[in-house]
């Protein structure tokens, strides 16, 4: 049996303790290390941390990232006339047939041809249908449709809706055809042609 009898001398991190052994006449001083003393207080302190840290977090809302808004370049009211510039604009005329109606249309696209224009982020057209008004797309993605990478098509999507919905396009190579998107059900509008 050890009887630990505490003195009043200290160090500044670490207590002197004078052990008395009971069987020996004499007494030894030594040096005893209370580890087991500073580790319960860290242990104290680490969770005590914890604890903080928990309650912090605990109390804050998480938010989703807010995506960012692409800035649209194209104009929402462009005039006839400034279409009608071949400097500042290429066109295409298409001949469509109306899946809702039956019946048949004609459709002129115009591609911006300004340096700006054909950056990743400006990049759209201007649609037209029958000499109505002319309404904004936006570029969303090209999609490769083979492994060669030589055949692709092109989707937009128009800035406001069309009759209600937003018009999604998709262009091959040999035709282009609008779809009606109605949150996220898409049905085919027009089938056109080029010529």
């Amino acid at each position: 049996m050890i009887l630990l009898n505490s003195t009043s001398k200290t160090h500044r991190t670490l207590p002197f303790v004078y052990c008395t052994i009971p069987n020996f006449r004499y007494h030894t001083p030594f040096l005893i290390h209370s580890t087991l003393g500073t580790l319960s207080m860290n242990k104290f302190k680490l969770a005590l941390l914890t604890v903080a840290f928990v309650g912090l977090f605990a109390c804050t809302t998480t938010q989703q990232p807010k995506k960012t808004v692409k800035t649209r370049y194209l104009k929402n009211n462009i005039s006839q006339a400034e279409l009608n510039n071949p400097k500042d604009y290429k066109r295409y005329y298409y001949s469509c047939r109306n899946s809702e109606t039956g019946s048949s249309s004609y459709l002129t696209t115009y591609f911006p041809l300004s340096r700006e224009s054909r950056m990743k982020d400006n990049f759209g057209i201007y649609f037209q249908l029958d000499g109505g008004k002319a309404v904004p797309f936006d570029h969303v993605e090209n999609r490769t449709l083979n492994a060669r990478g030589n055949r692709f098509e092109v989707i937009y999507r128009s800035y406001e809706p069309i009759d209600g919905s937003y018009v999604d396009l998709i262009a091959r190579e040999n035709n282009s055809v609008y779809y009606k998107n109605n949150q996220g059900m898409r049905s085919t509008w027009l089938n056109c042609r080029e010529g």
